[in-house]
């Protein structure tokens, strides 16, 4: 994944604040709010788009929710740029869905803020699976 200067900047903040946290200066409230906050200002890659959006009228999603994100970074041990860069390129990736499969769809199998439960930690499109929302796999060059 390449990073744009300021995206690199956002890294290392997110690692400043990682290592307040576990130093006790600030409450794990405060730091995911901080951190959800500043891991939005990455730019995501879109990995896929569901059958229903090919018309390119769809919105984002995160695929795992950033709550998730923030909580993988916060409970990784030893995090250093190069893992945190690794948690960014695996779960920081987004899905092209319509308006209705994002707010109904996904909220009716009660997967709008979460992964299922058996979720395997890998497959970032599983709540799509669960929710029956046909996906189309995204290729960028880059």
């Amino acid at each position: 994944m390449k990073l744009t200067p300021f995206e690199s900047e956002i890294l290392d903040s997110i690692l400043w604040q990682v290592e307040g946290f576990r130093r006790g200066r600030v409450t794990r409230r405060a730091t995911i709010r901080i951190l959800r906050a500043t891991i939005r200002r990455i730019r995501p890659r879109v990995i896929a788009r569901s059958r229903s959006a090919e018309s390119g009228l769809g919105e984002l999603d995160h695929a795992i929710p950033v709550r998730l994100v923030c909580d993988r970074i916060l409970n990784t041990k030893g995090l250093s740029r190069s893992k945190l860069q690794q948690i960014v390129a695996e779960w920081l990736v987004t899905v092209e869905l319509t308006s209705r499969e994002h707010r109904k769809v996904l909220l009716k199998c009660g997967l709008s803020r979460c992964m299922p439960d058996d979720w395997d930690g890998v497959d970032a499109l599983a709540r799509y699976r669960v929710a029956g929302i046909k996906l189309l796999p995204v290729s960028i060059a880059g």
